[in-house]
């Protein structure tokens, strides 16, 4: 799917390509979006069209609780962030779906200090998402949900060819998922539409650190959950989504993996490499005067992306192995393996590095035996 969909490029000196190895058929990075498409042009809650917006909030609207505001001339698409629900209440009135999206959100224990809002004409996601793509958020869900395939299509396309955000769609019809099945960054939820799991799925989860948690097990604030049989639950896992449901008695989170079936927190951890990676070899490029293209230059590379490795480690999202150690490899080929043109361009391609990702265990199946006294005839 989305063959025709590139990627957005990001305006950087270091670029980290990340790729998951599995076994042959054994197979803060949580601020939220609310992508508001619309039919007609932006209004803010002045009624004032989109086009004259001002980038430059007043001390009025910084006091409400606006944290910024950004107009993409090309599309006139809105993106702003808001300190918590009251802010969002101010331009947003007369929105239910929108409300509603955020008080649920605002109401989860774990919600970030901020959550973005995008107001877009309906037909412009890719390239309205384009230009607000590196701003601060990483999970996405849409103002309103439905059960509109092509638009879900298109935007899972999107997310899927950056490879680095993640979109959270919700519905109460599971069919919807089988034409989306293989989507590595796109979450899949069941549930009735008349309550926002997906706001609240992101509140509760995303904003803990990354590598400490599963995205199963997860109590969710105002959200019902739902009486599920075992075949209408084996048919959600069987599609990779996630239901809301009782377990002995405790509401929970069924699973944690996205639509192509790998889990949240492995691909969360894999974000997490690849933007740590590039901020500190980026920051390691603009800190020196000058990095020698020659050994000396080469371990310091090879020793930040060490730092980062190990950092990752200790967050939980590399392998503790079988002797203690943490699960990675990484190494950088000296200068005279590198090609004539890479040196005439000064660009170092040497660093490679691999690890295992840390898992959590989701299910447990034991093994008991009784000695009974009673000897049967």
């Amino acid at each position: 799917m989305g063959s025709t969909i590139k990627a957005y490029d990001r305006i950087s000196d270091v670029d980290v390509i990340m790729s998951v190895i599995r076994p042959q058929m054994a197979v803060g990075l949580g601020n939220l979006l609310l992508i508001n498409s619309q039919a007609k042009p932006v209004e803010s809650g002045a009624n004032t069209q989109a086009q004259t917006l001002s980038d430059t909030l007043t001390s009025e609207e910084i006091e409400n609780g606006l944290l910024l505001r950004k107009t993409d001339k090309n599309t006139g698409a809105v993106y702003r962030e808001y300190k918590n629900l009251d802010a969002v209440k101010i331009d947003y009135a007369d929105n239910e779906a929108i409300l509603m999206k955020a008080e649920s959100y605002f109401t989860q224990d774990n919600h970030s200090d901020r959550i973005a809002i995008l107001d877009l004409p309906a037909g412009k996601e890719q390239e309205a998402l384009g230009a607000f793509w590196f701003f601060n958020w990483t999970f996405a869900i849409r103002a309103k949900s439905d059960d509109d395939k092509a638009a879900l299509t298109t935007l899972s396309n999107i997310f899927e060819a950056n490879k680095d955000h993640f979109l959270v769609i919700q519905t109460d019809d599971v069919s919807l998922f089988k034409s989306l099945q293989g989507q590595n960054y796109t979450i899949g939820l069941k549930h009735d539409l008349s309550e926002p799991m997906d706001a609240a799925f992101v509140g509760a989860i995303a904003t803990l650190p990354v590598g400490s948690t599963t995205w199963k097990f997860k109590t969710l604030q105002g959200i019902s959950p739902e009486s599920l049989t075992a075949n209408e639950l084996n048919s959600i896992n069987k599609v990779s989504a996630i239901a809301y449901t009782t377990v002995f008695g405790k509401d929970q989170t069924t699973e944690g993996k996205s639509l192509s079936g790998e889990y949240i927190d492995t691909l969360h951890g894999i974000i997490w490499v690849k933007n740590e990676m590039q901020a500190q070899l980026e920051k390691l490029l603009q800190s020196n005067n000058k990095l020698p293209y020659d050994q000396t230059g080469i371990n310091m590379v090879l020793a930040t992306a060490t730092q980062v490795l190990t950092k990752a480690f200790e967050k939980g999202i590399i392998l503790n192995d079988t002797n203690g150690k943490a699960d990675y490899t990484v190494s950088a080929t000296p200068r005279q393996q590198q090609s004539a043109q890479d040196l005439s361009d000064r660009h170092y391609g040497g660093l490679s590095f691999t690890y295992h990702a840390s898992g959590a265990i989701h299910s447990l199946t034991i093994h008991g035996s009784v000695n009974s006294d009673t000897i049967l005839q």
